[in-house]
C-alpha cells in the first residue's frame, strides 16, 4: 500500500514556487505555466510517496534531488513521519545556490 507522508514547505520552498508561477505566467501564459505547475506537482507527489527512490546529493544533511523538469529540480530531506521541501531550483542559475 502506497503511502504519502505529509509535506513540510521551507519558506524558502515557498518563495521558489511562487516566483517560479510568477516567472512562468508572465513569460510563458497561463497555459504553460498550468502544464509546468502540474508536472512539478506531479513530482512532488512522487517525492511524498517514495523520496528514497531520489539520489542523495549532500550527505552530511541527507538532502535529496528531485529533477522535476530539465529547468527545475527539488530539494528535499526525508524525515521520520514527514518530507521537508527545502527549494524548488532554477537548473538555470547558480549551481552554487542550490541547497544540496
Amino acid at each position: 500500500m502506497e503511502v504519502s507522508r505529509n509535506l513540510e514547505w521551507s519558506e524558502r520552498a515557498i518563495l521558489d514556487y511562487e516566483n517560479l508561477v510568477e516567472y512562468l505566467f508572465f513569460k510563458w501564459g497561463e497555459s504553460i505555466t498550468l502544464k509546468v505547475l502540474s508536472e512539478i506537482d506531479y513530482q512532488i507527489s512522487r517525492v511524498a510517496k517514495y523520496p528514497e527512490q531520489f539520489p542523495i546529493v549532500n550527505k552530511p544533511n541527507e538532502i535529496r534531488r528531485c529533477v522535476a523538469s530539465p529547468q527545475t529540480s527539488i530539494f528535499f530531506v526525508v524525515k521520520p513521519q514527514s518530507i521537508y521541501l527545502l527549494s524548488i531550483f532554477d537548473n538555470r542559475l547558480d549551481p552554487d545556490k542550490h541547497p544540496g
